[in-house]
Order: structure tokens, then sequence, then C-alpha cells
């Protein structure tokens, strides 16, 4: 790629000094090849009727100069320049040549990692390299155009050499994390699901025992056995219009444990909700002062918990169980989340909460007796019924 880059940066080809003998004139013989090809068209542009752009202003001239001293390139004085179809050529070769300077001095190769000055992301970014373009720039990895520019490298580290792995995942999370539609996920993708499928509505065993829990349960960890056994329940409180599965006990790291994962399957693509489940006999807000409990509080603490580490986990999250991953395809750090705890109670500003962490941290925070009633009504639309006062006969 190197030598290529060199070749355009090289003096006239033959068919171009051909030309130009033609046409009386001489191109110089250590005129690059890219700015002979301009100032032909330019001779040209009348007989051929070819529109160039022509004025250029001093500000144009001094992104050339400033290209030109990082490659300790001489280029032409201004005022020798006759438009900016010249100006473009000298701009191109100057590129090339920075270009073929950076390849000969990293030697890089298909499934080095590299990291790379990026202003428009960030002070760095990292890539895997896929292929090596024609003019030099490093492809990444993971599509979406991510690459980067030869002479943006600042640090190249090849398979087998210390921190190597480090840096993979680094790369192969960040192309994780500007994947423009990860809800979009493949047949293979969806397959790796199909054992948390969910046929519902729940059956009304299910629902029964729901309802038996309810009365009987005085913590958070009866509420995740019965639906664990019974995950049909859940099914509902996500909306997807096609299938639905729900993964209970995801373990995400060392250090945190989300109580289900529920995907839906819409026209949209996959749509994954975080479910974090608090006891029913908690409370919603505290009775004085009718804010959020410490309860509360920490089911909203989880949830975000889990998002920061999928945000620096994106590929692992996503990659196949049998690929060492989670199997979690088409999730994002922005996945919504839903706590559920507590029972109806008139004394509670459930509204105020639900609609304020709902605006704030897109969570919604609901009872179960509003997931007893989805699931006596398997409605697709009483999944936003709202939560209502207990009504005591």
């Amino acid at each position: 790629m190197a030598e290529g880059l060199e070749r355009k940066c090289a003096t006239p080809t033959s068919e171009q000094i051909s030309v130009a003998r033609g046409l009386g004139i001489d191109l110089g013989r250590t005129t690059p090849a890219p700015v002979a090809a301009a100032e032909l068209r330019v001779l040209l542009r009348i007989p051929l009727e070819l529109a160039l752009a022509r004025d250029f202003g001093d500000e144009e001239y001094e992104v050339l100069l400033e290209l030109a001293a990082r490659t300790d390139f001489e280029v032409p004085r201004m005022d020798e320049l006759e438009c900016r179809e010249v100006l473009n050529a000298w701009l191109r070769v100057a590129r090339d040549r920075e270009s073929a300077t950076a390849l000969r001095r990293l030697e890089p190769a298909v499934e080095d990692v590299v990291a790379a000055h990026d202003r428009r992301r960030g002070p760095d970014l990292y890539g895997e390299i896929s292929s090596i373009g024609a003019n030099g720039r490093l492809h990444f990895r993971g599509g979406h155009g991510l690459g980067t520019a030869p002479h943006r490298v600042t640090r190249i580290t090849r398979p087998g050499e210390d921190g190597y792995l480090d840096r993979l995942r680094m790369a192969r999370e960040y192309a994780a994390a500007v994947q423009s539609n990860p809800a979009r996920i493949t047949r293979a993708e969806e397959a790796q699901l199909a054992r948390w499928r969910i046929n519902f509505p729940a059956t009304p065993a299910a629902i029964e025992a729901l309802r038996n829990a309810l009365e009987t349960a005085d913590d958070e960890a009866a509420m995740q056995r019965l639906l664990e056994k019974h995950p049909a329940l859940l099914a509902g409180t996500v909306v997807g219009t096609h299938d639905t599965w729900v993964r209970p006990q995801v373990q995400l790291g060392n250090h945190y444990m989300a109580d289900f994962m529920i995907a839906g399957q819409t026209s949209l693509g996959l749509r994954w909700t975080l479910v974090e489940l608090e006891s029913p006999v908690s409370r919603l807000t505290n009775p004085g002062n009718r804010r959020p409990t410490a309860t509360l509080r920490h089911a909203v603490d989880q949830i975000e918990d889990w998002r920061r580490w999928l945000s620096n986990n994106l590929h692992y999250a996503r990659s196949a169980r049998g690929a060492d991953g989670l199997g979690l395809p088409g999730i994002t750090a922005e996945v919504p989340g839903l706590i559920i705890m507590a029972r109806e109670d008139a004394n509670d500003a459930a509204a105020d909460i639900r609609e304020l962490q709902t605006r704030r941290s897109h969570i919604e925070v609901r009872t179960y007796d509003w997931l007893m009633r989805i699931n006596e009504a398997p409605d697709p639309l009483r999944r936003d019924a709202p939560d209502q006062s207990l009504r005591i006969a």
C-alpha cells in the first residue's frame, strides 16, 4: 500500500508526458502525477468544456502549508498555483505522502490493534485492523465506517505482544458502542435465545400462584423464585409484537446480577428491559415526606449500575454464550429499566414517583398489583395500565 501511494506521488506518467508534448508544454520531471493531471485539465478546460473551480483563498493555501510541513514536503508558492484544481491535487499528494510514511513506520497488518487520536469521539479510539485501503486508511472490524488514517495512530499492538488481549477487548467494545442499529439481530443471534422464549399469556395456574405469593411473600427472594418458575408472568410487561424472551439471573461481570432481562421482538428490532425486583411488602415512598424510600433508591441505583457495566462491555454482552459472551444480542447501554415492588397503597405517592423516574431515568416503577392486572387481562394495551389505589371493600 505504501508503494502504491508513493507511485501516485511520483513523476508524471508516460501518458501525461505524451499529452503535454502534444500541447507543446513541459510538465517538469519532478511534478507529481496527480498535479500533472490537474495541470492538464486546466489546459484543456476550454476545448473539453470542463467546469473547474478556479479561485481559492489564503485559508485554503494555509491548509496545504500545514500538511506539507508535517511531511517535510516542498510545495509551490501560492501565486504559482493556477486554480483550486491544482491546489487540491497538491493536497492529495501531501496526504498520500503522509500516509505512505506512516505505513512504512507502522508496518500494520490485519488483526493488529491500534490506538489513534480521534477528536470527534474523544481523545483516543481503538480498532482491530481488518484491511488497509488503497488510500492508506486502516479499516477496523465492526463495519460502520470505522477506521483511521495511519498518521493518527499513536500505538500499535500485534498478536502475541503484551497487552494485546486487553486492547483487543477495548477495540471490540468500541466497535460495539458505535454500532448504528444493534437491535436488528440475525436469525442465528435470535436462535441463541430459544430456551427462554415465552408462549404467553400466562396460564391460570401461574396467575393463581402469583395471587397466592402476594398474600404470603415477605421478601423479593420469594417473588424471584415464583417468577423464575412462571416466567410468562413477566412476558406481558414489555411490548413485543412478535416473540418475547425472559432470562432470569443474568450475571453481569463479577459484581452484578440482573434479576431478569426481558427481550421483545418488534418491527424495529429487539428491545431489552432490565428488571429489578424488590419486596412486595416494601413501600415506594416514605409516609412522612412522600419521597422515594431507600429501597426504591437502591433499586434505581442497581439498574444504573447495570447500564454502566453494559456501556463498558457491550461486545462481551452481545457475543454468543458459545463464544464466552453473555448471549444478549442487540442490547444497548440505554436499555430501559423496570422496577417491580410494593403493593398499591392509597398513602403512597406512586403516580408522582413513577412519572419522575420514567422522565429522568427511563425506568418504570410498578407494583405487584399492576403485574397481577396485566396477566389477568392479557392484552398488549394493558401493559400501560396505570396502578390504581388499593380499594378496601
